[in-house]
């Protein structure tokens, strides 16, 4: 019984640990197919709506975020990701990698809201944002859209 007590937890803690370990490879392999990404859809092309903003909140501080919503399909399993090309140690905010995917429906008032920040005294008017977004469709098909945000 003791022998029992034991193990369970040490496997409880291994088992997660593969998890933890699993979804940062994962993570990884998102941002470095992003961040190697050269050819981006087009916006106008979207099936919902998005508004990316970028702001300092003081001396040291720039917020970024992304709002998706409104969209005109029904959008399964959403997983996303946004990045930036400044030179930065911090985890880039994502759904549905880390945690579970989430859905957007068609007239719902559901959204995705990635939001980050950098800490910088530096000018931050040449950083580049990309957006990774991939989704199942009401067929099942998996969409994958790749995003070259601009200010706004």
């Amino acid at each position: 019984m003791k022998k029992l007590l034991i193990l369970l937890p040490l496997l409880f803690i291994v088992g997660c640990t593969n998890k933890m370990e699993s979804e940062k490879y994962t993570y990884l392999a998102y941002k470095k197919e992003l961040q190697n990404k050269e050819v981006f859809d087009e916006n106008d092309d979207a099936d919902f709506s998005s508004y990316f903003n970028i702001e300092r909140e003081n001396n040291e501080i720039v917020n970024y975020s992304i709002i998706i919503e409104s969209p005109q399909i029904n959008m399964y399993n959403v997983k996303a990701l946004l990045i930036h090309d400044y030179a930065s140690d911090t985890v880039y905010p994502s759904v549905g990698i880390f945690d579970d995917p989430v859905n957007l429906l068609e007239g719902s008032s559901d959204k995705i809201i990635l939001e980050g920040n950098i800490q910088t005294t530096d000018d931050i008017s040449n950083i580049n944002f990309k957006l990774y977004l991939e989704y199942q469709d009401e067929d099942g098909l998996s969409n994958k859209i790749y995003y070259k945000l601009s200010r706004g």
